[in-house]
């Protein structure tokens, strides 16, 4: 069967969470910071894990049976919490299966107009931040896809447009619930191997 990690208690996070567990696609663990809550119904679905995302110790228990891992980590001290998984990774010889990253536009200075960073005071530092995890990953030397949406709103999803790296993306805005379609079908049929893929 196959085991599905998702890293962070965000709502997008918590929103790939109940996709997956609503179309029974294998078993799905939540790891998050010790701070944060999932939602009643969806903890009584998911193997849920909690500490300290900056310390590798947190990471092995929940790294277990290969699983296809999405982060759903936003905000600073991303690339922190990516040492921290890939130190447990690497020590104690775990094999992770895919990793699907989610990012933000601008990490490639791809993006045409302003676009915002809701709750970011230092962007300049949270995206040079976000450009080391991507590196990490990209270093792990397993299948991975990144997700670089433009800033995320809690409307109803629409059909994704996906611009690939390289490509100008307009600032504007994207529903998470989109962007949880996207993650959802890349974690279940894989795809886009090695890619870094705008979402808006």
């Amino acid at each position: 069967m196959t085991t599905y990690l998702i890293l962070g208690a965000t709502s997008l996070g918590q929103l790939v969470a109940q996709r997956l567990v609503d179309q029974q696609a294998g078993t799905v663990r939540v790891l998050h910071a010790a701070t944060d809550n999932l939602s009643a119904d969806l903890a009584s679905s998911v193997n849920e894990f909690s500490g300290d995302l900056t310390k590798e110790a947190t990471y092995v228990d929940a790294l277990q049976d290969a699983p296809i891992i999405f982060s759903a980590l936003e905000g600073m001290d991303v690339d922190l919490a990516f040492e921290a998984l890939f130190d447990a990774q690497y020590h104690h010889q775990l094999k992770l299966t895919r990793f699907v990253m989610l990012s933000t536009a601008g990490v490639d200075h791809e993006v045409t107009g302003e676009l915002a960073y809701p709750g970011i005071t230092d962007v300049k530092e949270y995206l040079n931040q976000q450009r080391y995890a991507a590196k990490l990953v990209d270093e792990a030397e397993f299948p991975y896809t990144i997700l670089r949406p433009v800033t995320l709103t809690t409307e109803a999803a629409k059909d994704p447009q996906i611009i690939k790296e390289g490509e100008p993306v307009l600032a504007g805005v994207v529903s998470q619930s989109t962007v949880a379609q996207v993650a959802v079908d890349l974690l279940k049929n894989g795809g886009a191997d090695y890619q870094s893929l705008a979402v808006c």
